[in-house]
């Protein structure tokens, strides 16, 4: 156990601990590149005490992972506690943003971010998975972005989603949100029976 190092830390770094311990909790995804293309804060702390931050959560129930590739530090509840259900809309849009990510990332530039727009994400959600036969009311729509943002899978470049140029980044988050397999079978139902898909995932945004 590496606890004795918390004890070590003068009070702002303790301070700083509890801070993005708790951001992390309530975000699930940390990215080590910031808007900015600069190196986060955030992750840099969690990296330089990760075995601290790793031993504090694994008392609490909680795992924290890291994975080097995409620049992600990301928590899952060990016991299945803090479970957060999708609606059908942020279901499928979440799904979709992961299909456009895969699509989209071997033409990537030198970062691991994907931009696109609203408009490109529900003109592929209306006319490849035919789950809505129209746009969705726009308070729904912008809810779902809220509730995705919120939890460190995409970024508003524009000012408002109500634009449906308002473009977007889909961050490397979404890959582990919606695993491969699990990517799969949501868009096998999608296109089989759009009206079945129904998602309950935990507060960690993963489609485990």
């Amino acid at each position: 156990m590496n606890l004795n190092r918390f004890e070590e830390m003068t009070q702002k770094e303790k301070d700083e601990f509890s801070r993005i311990c708790n951001m992390l909790l309530s975000v699930t995804y940390i990215l080590r590149d910031g808007f900015d293309g600069r190196l986060s804060k955030e992750y840099r702390f969690i990296d330089s005490n990760f075995d601290l931050f790793y031993d504090y959560l694994e008392i609490s129930g909680w795992k924290i992972y890291k994975d080097i590739q995409y620049g992600i530090i990301y928590v899952r509840n060990t016991d299945g506690f803090n479970k957060l259900s999708l609606n059908k809309l942020t279901t499928v849009m979440l799904v979709t943003m992961r299909v456009v990510y895969e699509e989209s990332r071997a033409q990537a530039s030198s970062t691991n971010d994907v931009c696109t727009t609203v408009g490109a994400l529900f003109g592929k959600i209306v006319n490849e998975f035919s789950v809505y036969p129209k746009k969705p009311p726009q308070k729904e729509i912008k809810e779902s972005f809220r509730i995705l943002e919120s939890h460190n899978l995409i970024r508003k470049l524009d000012d408002s989603y109500d634009d449906i140029e308002c473009r977007f980044v889909i961050l490397p988050s979404v890959l582990i949100a919606v695993p491969n397999e699990r990517c799969k079978t949501i868009c096998d139902v999608l296109k089989t029976e759009p009206e079945e898909i129904i998602n309950e995932e935990d507060n960690t945004i993963t489609a485990d």
